[in-house]
């Protein structure tokens, strides 16, 4: 990554996790922190005359306006700066919708520095932070394909884990037991079609298994 400094604006409510955050981010590398907030409505209303800013790191609970209204502001304002969000709370489907809104990342706010610094230098060289992303295109640019990344993946999937695939990543955000309703099957026969699944995509949880999908832009190329 060059050594030009990136700006960072901080979003939490905590002013010593602030700082703490300050002191960290310091030491991890060329960024430098331009502007601070104690929640996201201090945020939003402050973004006319925001400074040039690299990347947000924001708390996802916060007082007033949290991390998922502050996303869906700067959407409506068509403003597409990276974000980092911080948070506690491992909700599955909150972080899909999350990543769906444009966050670039997420870690746990009891995350190492060392988890920090990569996920910065991720979003920064990369464009976003996601462990199981990374591993799957390092995978495939060390073997590129005669077919399209998304030919190869479709052709390992049968036509009824097509069909769970695009039950999971449905805007009404069904559980296992509605899912196995739909599909007229059993829940133990979803949960194969999921661990199934998880094997032959190289993916781990649910999370990581709808931000396979989004990125390799499968939607559509599902029953």
């Amino acid at each position: 990554m060059p050594n030009t400094a990136k700006n960072i604006v901080l979003v939490d409510d905590h002013v010593i996790i602030r700082n703490g955050l300050k002191e960290l981010i310091a030491k991890l590398g060329p960024y430098t922190i331009v502007a601070e907030y104690d929640n996201g409505k201090e945020f939003v209303a402050a973004l006319p005359g925001l400074p040039a800013t690299d990347l947000i790191i924001m708390d996802l609970s916060m007082p007033e306006m949290d991390g998922d209204e502050v996303m869906e502001v700067l959407i409506q304002r068509g403003i597409d700066i990276p974000v980092l969000i911080l948070t506690l709370n491992t909700n599955e489907n909150r972080l899909i919708r999350l990543f769906r809104q444009g966050v670039r990342g997420y870690l746990q706010k009891n995350c190492t520095a060392a988890m920090m610094k990569e996920a910065l230098h991720e979003i920064f060289a990369k464009g976003y932070y996601h462990n199981e992303h990374m591993q799957y295109a390092l995978r495939a640019q060390d073997r590129p394909p005669k077919k399209t990344e998304q030919e190869l993946i479709l052709e390992k999937l049968s036509v009824r884990e097509k069909e769970f695939l695009k039950l999971i990543c449905h805007p009404e955000e069904y559980t296992y037991q509605q899912i196995a309703g739909i599909m007229n099957v059993q829940h133990r026969t979803v949960d194969g079609y999921r661990e199934t699944i998880f094997e032959k995509l190289g993916i781990k949880s649910k999370t990581g298994l709808v931000l396979f999908i989004l990125r390799h832009k499968l939607m559509d190329h599902l029953v």
